[in-house]
């Protein structure tokens, strides 16, 4: 029987293509950056975004290996876990953040672009008499009286965490000086975060402290739908903030009767002296 050579080749080129195209390469890692913490207690949270929850903190001189910028937010892995920090709170090589807004540009797609709606031509109006207007006197306006508050004593796990919704604004006054400013609810757990609405509304605060804010316990009240609570203020700056102009890096904290700080998750007896102090004031 004979066999012909050309057949043999190309069962010989068959096998070979099967056996390289049989061999899975893998892809290559994703590169990382190691990022260094610049400030304490910042959020470690589960989300990119500012009212995500969190499940724990980092703290100023912690490392972090940084994966990509989503937004305002490095998604990061610290001990083991991966989470979101914001970025302007981690320090990296300018290298490393040119790299990661290069990849974070190329993700994004192409928006068409919205077609010129073609303007619609002027209606020439019609000439017609306008009559005139008869002049009447304006009566003038009575003066409204100032509503008349009751301060009250608000327990933070019964009735007032659940009161202070996200993003609403309230009005704190200072027990002590008579300052009042406007205010923003950010969040609240084991008490309640908010931050100065605007520039303005920081300086009266600041002004209230005497110059420069610090660590003192100040007895307030809050002024909210409608309602005064006494409250306690911890007006040093810290942590996130949702309002970046107006002039408050971070956030401040206010606790109410049965409130814990975050730190020791318990009922600190300063802010519980100020809040006793603030129920005797009125609005």
């Amino acid at each position: 029987m004979v066999y012909y050579q050309p057949k043999r080749t190309a069962a010989l080129v068959l096998v070979l293509v099967l056996l390289l195209t049989s061999f899975v390469f893998p892809a290559e890692a994703a590169k990382t950056y190691t990022g260094t913490v610049t400030k304490d207690r910042i959020f470690f949270r589960t989300r990119p975004s500012t009212t995500a929850g969190y499940t724990g903190r980092v703290n100023k001189g912690d490392k972090v290996e940084v994966y990509r910028i989503e937004g305002e937010f490095y998604k990061v892995k610290f001990n083991g876990k991966t989470g979101y920090v914001m970025c302007k709170f981690v320090n990296l090589p300018a290298s490393a953040v040119k790299a990661l807004k290069k990849t974070a540009k190329a993700t994004v797609t192409a928006t068409p672009k919205k077609t010129a709606t073609p303007k619609k031509t002027a209606t020439p109006k019609k000439a017609t008499a306008t009559p005139k207007k008869k002049v009447t006197a304006t009566p003038k306006k009575t003066a409204t009286p100032k509503p008349s508050y009751v301060t009250r004593n608000l327990n933070w796990y019964s009735s007032g965490k659940s009161l202070f919704k996200r993003n609403t604004t309230f009005i704190m006054k200072d027990v002590k000086t008579g300052k009042t400013w406007n205010c923003k609810v950010m969040y609240g757990t084991n008490h309640l975060d908010a931050e100065p609405l605007t520039k303005s509304d920081t300086a009266k605060m600041k002004a209230a402290y005497g110059g420069s804010f610090n660590y003192k316990r100040r007895p307030v009240l809050i002024l909210y739908k409608g309602k005064v609570y006494a409250g306690s203020l911890y007006g040093e700056p810290h942590g996130d903030q949702t309002i970046t102009n107006n002039g408050y890096n971070g956030q401040f904290c206010v606790h109410f009767a049965g409130s814990k700080t975050h730190g020791s998750d318990k009922v600190d007896a300063d802010h519980q002296a100020a809040i006793k102090t603030a129920l005797k004031a009125k609005w």
